[in-house]
């Protein structure tokens, strides 16, 4: 993959020159990627939920998310990390993660008619942009909770900030590299 298409690892690339099936897979390992490192670092380093240990694993999942970016055994040239992103985020605020997509999803068929590439472009992108704030949206008006850790809305402030440090992280790396692309 690193050879055919825009020489990137990420779903995107591997969809328009491999196929769905294989980008599916793909987007799938990035988002377990992102899961497994907010697992382990949860399970060894912080069992309990406080807002302080969830800010923490958050930027775990920061980590993980420049890791994959950055790989070290690839020249720091690895994907965009949305699909990692994504899976931080459905491990965190799932509710809120499923309706950023929607929503995106919908911000995307209406306005983005004539885009190459809107849907595994501009989808994800707009996902990382209205995340953070459908989370504070809901944190501050809305506390269901749904199973385990899984709730709508009611995140503690820990929560919320990473969600936004998340966001922040990845649309400056994401800026950076498209500033970068276009001044070569």
């Amino acid at each position: 993959i690193r050879t055919i298409g825009n020489l990137n690892p990420g779903t995107s690339n591997v969809v328009r020159n491999v196929g769905k099936g294989w980008g599916i897979l793909v987007m799938a390992l990035d988002a377990l990627k992102g899961v497994v490192i907010i697992l382990a670092a949860k399970l060894i380093f912080f069992p309990e939920n406080g807002s302080l240990h969830l800010l923490i694993l958050y930027l775990a999942g920061v980590c993980a998310v420049l890791g994959h970016r950055y790989p070290l055994f690839y020249g720091f040239k690895g994907g965009g990390g949305i699909g990692t992103m994504q899976g931080i985020s459905l491990f965190f605020v799932l509710a809120e993660y499923l309706f950023s997509m929607l929503l995106g999803g919908l911000i995307v068929i209406l306005f983005f008619k004539n885009v190459k590439h809107k849907y595994g472009q501009w989808t994800p992108i707009l996902f990382v942009i209205l995340t953070p704030f459908v989370t504070l949206a809901t944190s501050l008006t809305v506390s269901v909770p749904l199973f385990s850790h899984i709730a709508i809305g009611g995140h503690p402030a820990g929560l919320v900030i990473g969600t936004f440090v998340m966001s922040l992280t990845l649309l400056g790396i994401n800026i950076g590299f498209m500033k970068k692309r276009v001044g070569e």
